[in-house]
């Protein structure tokens, strides 16, 4: 999809014809015009990336070529004089204001194509990501701007990898490269003739697509992560599905395998630039965060699987009395809906009416809450078990989604059941 424009800007047709035909051999868009006033609205509108200056028009060479690049500081194109005059002076003065480069009109059809090449290459060149060899964020943008000035539809995909930052952390710049590498490699394998994909951030992806694809895409790039990212891990981690910071005397969050979220927009409506489906994208995404497994929405919130209702209750099982009457106090004094269970029972007749969306739990009775945890996991339930009895791994393993060793301040708990809530 991503073609590079074009500007030859002459006041001999026949001249601007040729390079036209020169260039559109090459596959880029080709856009030429002698009057001046045409010459800046195109330059507002399209963010160009090579233009081709004569100096057959009626304005002085190099005071045109320093008005261009003035008026294009923000995306600075190539810009490339061409004239009769073998002058040196004529030559400085052009590059002085700005040109890229200064060609006789005697140069040959060959040389022509493969020095516009060559300047068009570097170009792109400097927007690669280093590691990934797609095109940053800066294409990207500039190319969703301009499919939003074409006649066809397009589909715009989101793709994010949900826990990428912790995967960096505890296993190195290395391992994090090879990730997006070989994710990198997976779109690209689907791209068709007129597709896209570009960088949005260092780890995050925007494809654009024909909208019949969009469905097919998205799924199988969920498939497609799932059934690698096995590879990615250690033995144990796969087989606990959780990754492990720190050590048993800290507190810590459960942080789940790597999964990759997909949100897809269709072009199904007037957007006028890119940060309305940028925007669009991120919000659309929101509802998959939560998600305990790979997944992808498109256009009118339309999940793979099933939608859950969202609760804002807390449910807390703690059997040192005068802690739970603690934690329920300062619940209220947040504003947070929270309920308190003495016995097995209640708990389970609480949890089933309230439908609490966190559980607070403690350790107590092993086998207790061994089969509350199991229950909890199932439902996909935010649990915090709290336990004086030091061992995270396992209790982690039991389903928990936060590990919070005792004695902790009632903060730390109220801070966690927060960021769950939200």
């Amino acid at each position: 999809m991503f073609k590079n424009q074009i500007l030859i800007i002459s006041d001999r047709k026949e001249l601007s014809i040729k390079y036209k035909k020169l260039l559109s051999a090459k596959g880029h868009e080709v856009l030429y015009t002698s009057n001046l006033s045409k010459v800046f609205s195109i330059l507002q509108k399209e963010e160009i990336e090579l233009i081709i200056v004569s100096d057959t028009i009626k304005e002085n060479l190099s005071s045109l070529i320093k008005k261009i690049r003035t008026l294009t500081y923000n995306f600075r194109p190539i810009i490339i004089a061409v004239s009769k005059s073998n002058d040196l002076e004529d030559k400085l003065s052009a590059l002085k204001e700005g040109a890229d480069d200064f060609l006789g009109e005697e140069i040959s059809k060959t040389e022509f194509q493969v020095r516009t090449q060559a300047h068009l290459r570097r170009y792109i060149e400097s927007f690669l990501n280093p590691i990934t060899k797609l095109v940053d964020k800066n294409i990207t943008l500039k190319t969703i701007n301009k499919s939003l000035n074409k006649t066809e539809d397009f589909s715009y995909l989101l793709i994010r990898i949900k826990g990428i930052e912790i995967y960096q952390k505890t296993h190195g710049q290395i391992a994090y490269e090879k990730l997006l590498q070989t994710l990198s490699a997976i779109i690209s394998s689907t791209l068709g003739n007129n597709d896209f994909l570009g960088h949005l951030s260092d780890d995050s992806f925007i494809l654009i697509t024909n909208p019949v694809q969009t469905e097919k895409l998205a799924g199988f790039l969920v498939f497609a992560f799932d059934n690698i990212i096995n590879k990615f891990y250690t033995k144990d981690e796969i087989e606990n599905n959780f990754i492990l910071k720190s050590s048993d005397n800290k507190e810590e969050k459960k942080e789940s395998l790597m999964k990759i979220n997909i949100s897809a927009l269709e072009k199904n409506k007037n957007y006028t630039s890119y940060r309305e489906i940028i925007n669009n994208l991120l919000e659309l995404v929101k509802p998959l965060e939560n998600k305990d497994i790979s997944s992808y929405i498109i256009d009118r919130y339309k999940l793979q699987g099933k939608t859950v209702e969202l609760k804002n209750n807390v449910l807390v099982y703690e059997v040192d009395s005068s802690l739970s009457y603690l934690i329920k106090n300062v619940c209220e004094i947040n504003g947070i809906e929270s309920y308190y269970a003495h016995s097995t029972k209640e708990f389970f007749n609480l949890y089933k009416t309230k439908n609490p969306k966190v559980v607070v739990l403690d350790w107590g009775d092993g086998s207790i809450s061994l089969k509350i945890a199991k229950k909890i996991e199932q439902d996909n339930i935010k649990l915090i078990f709290s336990s004086s009895y030091l061992n995270k791994k396992e209790i982690l393993k039991l389903g928990a989604d936060v590990y919070l060793p005792k004695p902790y301040e009632i903060n730390d708990l109220i801070g966690w059941i927060k960021k769950f809530l939200n």
